[in-house]
């Protein structure tokens, strides 16, 4: 299910060049991984933040290792990133990162974390662009969960793999038989609205789940392992690889922006999808 505009996208870019940009966000991922993991559970890392939210010094390291990666390949590409917010650069390219989705996991030693890298090329004159606030149209989406080990990897019109096989959304099932994921975002009129989704969602799906790092949640959709995600209060950087994996695995992804730069993300298969964007 590879959404209008993608095509240009690969008659356009050379093959070599898109292979270029998968394969140095697998490499970068795979550096803030092994930072994570040598960091997990380990003594001595230090948190600073809110009640709802906690930043690591261990998103700092990750994000210097992607950057190193990314600018000794292409050093003239632009950034968006959690931690340091735009990096300008000249030319078509923006990688747009979350060195670490779900910090408040990793602070707590729950094995649910990831790293996420997108890169997405801005083209002059077209009209097609993504839902979500995001930067163009996409190149390469990146989800690694480094306790796990597993890597999900999509380019548009090529498909979503994970570990190198490929996923896709389960054939439609009820949304009787669905698990969801949900979150609750971290302001509390975010987390008002949601109780009272939640509240009429839970009696219509099977199981409701709260994990706490979107960018993985949307890879584990994209395969099969949930069937939908709503969530309130995101940033582009928690769904810009994420949606990228789930659109060439088949799933549909909707973004609204709720507030200025926070989106209500839903994403799942097309009956899930129908029960999760008006349930009653």
């Amino acid at each position: 299910m590879t959404p209008a505009g993608f095509d240009l996208i690969e008659h356009a870019l050379p093959a070599e060049v898109a292979d270029a940009i998968l394969d140095t966000a697998i490499g970068a991922a795979k550096s803030a991984g092994a930072i994570q993991m040598r960091h997990f559970r380990t003594p001595g890392v230090r948190a600073t933040g809110l009640l709802h939210d906690v930043k690591l010094e261990t998103d700092r390291a990750c994000e210097a290792a992607i950057l190193a990666d990314l600018r000794a390949r292409f050093p003239d590409h632009a950034v968006l990133t959690e931690e340091s917010g735009r990096l300008p650069g000249a030319g078509e390219y923006t990688w747009v990162i979350d060195p670490l989705d779900g910090t408040v996991n990793f602070w707590q030693g729950l094995p649910f974390f990831c790293t996420s890298i997108a890169c997405y090329r801005t083209l002059d004159g077209t009209s097609a662009r993504p839902a979500g606030g995001l930067p163009g149209l996409p190149i390469a989406g990146v989800v690694y969960l480094p306790f796990s080990r597993e890597l999900f990897h999509a380019r548009p019109g090529r498909g979503a793999f994970l570990n190198g096989r490929p996923v896709c959304i389960p054939p439609a099932g009820t949304p009787a038989e669905a698990v969801v994921s949900v979150s609750f975002g971290k302001r509390p009129e975010t987390m008002r609205r949601m109780a009272q989704r939640l509240e009429r969602l839970l009696p219509r799906v099977r199981k409701a789940r709260c994990l706490g790092a979107a960018a993985a949640e949307l890879a584990y959709v994209a395969a099969g392992f949930l069937n939908g995600l709503f969530y309130e209060g995101l940033k582009v950087w928690d769904f810009a690889a994420g949606k990228i994996i789930l659109e060439e695995a088949g799933g549909l992804f909707e973004a609204a922006e709720t507030d200025p730069d926070q989106w209500r993300v839903l994403a799942g298969g097309s009956a899930v999808m129908e029960m999760m964007h008006a349930p009653h």
